[in-house]
């Protein structure tokens, strides 16, 4: 069986599927996967498939090849002459994942539909939202669709959180000291609370704890007296530190995701992100500081992507609310709770 996965998307978005690929992967050890996903993210589906059968090209390119029909044209003669027996596709991809899942020849074509894919016909099965609106639980969805269609079988009912073991090493030698990282950014602009309230509670945090500063190049602020600036440069770099740490902090992110899939607890600043992207495992090991009461937010669903704060009156009220006092002690309130060993 040769099942073909179209995920092309940040960080998170991929981190909330892995559960189900691997269930599929350990369900049915004989089916062929082949995924396209983006560069960066080809250590998370290393284990999943050989590399000759992980694809990858950047996300904007892929959507917007059709303005280059040689491109178009190569990716349609790759996709056809792989003859897949099914397509995965997830619900936040664009047009061209479904005009190539369409003609490529697949008689199973699993996929969700943010309402605007401008195709018909592109899916034989499509897998509506949850009720819960988590993207965790609709990719699982659609993986326990697929299970039933080719394998006959059911998975779970809920996803597990995902195995990352392979992007995990050891890290240098803790100093004694709960270690924190703090991760400022996040791909949005207008989802990150300000980075330096990040660097005023990391400040802080250091005088009694190890703190790690992720250096990121849309955080601009040097790293905080008494942290650590560390680049990490692959996804392993990252999910060995976050492994290995007390408390992770910072916005509702790809990294976070990661850090939540891990088992490391957490504090997340969150102003228009969606409910559903609260963090999905472990709920008991994070903090989600949201609003109250501000009736606008979160601005964004798991099927409407938003782009700019909406409140005209009192622009990201939502992230403004929480103060750097407020926020240290939360962190300090998740480091002191007792917990046993908090690997995935």
């Amino acid at each position: 069986m040769k099942l073909l996965v179209f995920k092309l998307n940040h960080l998170g978005d991929n981190v909330v599927l892995l559960p189900g690929l691997q269930a599929l992967r350990a369900r049915f050890p004989d089916w062929q996967l082949t995924i396209i996903t983006t560069p960066e993210l080809r250590a998370l589906y290393t284990p999943l498939a050989p590399a000759e059968r992980i694809w990858t090209e950047e996300k904007l390119r892929f959507d917007k090849c059709w303005r280059r029909p040689w491109e178009l044209a190569t990716w349609f003669a790759r996709v056809r002459a792989l003859r897949p027996d099914a397509c995965l596709i997830s619900f936040d991809q664009a047009n061209i994942p479904h005009l190539l899942a369409r003609h490529s020849g697949a008689r199973v074509r699993v996929g969700g539909n943010l309402q605007h894919i401008r195709l018909q016909g592109t899916l034989t099965h499509e897998v509506p939202m949850p009720t819960s609106t988590s993207p965790a639980e609709w990719n699982w969805e659609l993986c326990r669709v697929l299970a039933r269609e080719l394998g006959g079988a059911d998975l779970a009912a809920l996803p597990p959180a995902p195995d990352l073991s392979h992007l995990v090493s050891p890290t240098a030698p803790r100093s004694g000291r709960p270690r924190v990282v703090v991760h400022a950014g996040a791909s949005r602009p207008f989802t990150r609370w300000p980075e330096e309230n990040f660097a005023a509670v990391a400040r802080r945090l250091a005088a009694d704890c190890e703190v790690i500063w992720i250096t990121r190049p849309e955080v601009v602020a040097p790293s905080p007296a008494g942290t650590r600036a560390v680049a990490t440069r692959t996804l392993a770099d990252f999910a060995s530190l976050v492994a290995n740490a007390d408390l992770f902090l910072g916005n509702n992110s790809g990294p976070m995701h990661m850090a939540n899939a891990l088992g490391c607890p957490g504090v997340v600043v969150t102003g228009a992100t969606g409910m559903g992207w609260n963090p999905y495992w472990h709920r008991e090991r994070w903090a989600v500081l949201r609003h109250p009461r501000l009736e606008c937010a979160p601005c964004e669903r798991t099927n409407k992507v938003t782009l700019t704060c909406a409140n005209l009156s009192a622009p990201f009220a939502c992230l403004a609310y929480w103060t750097v006092d407020a926020v240290e002690a939360v962190c300090r309130e998740v480091l002191a709770q007792p917990r046993g060993p908090h690997h995935a």
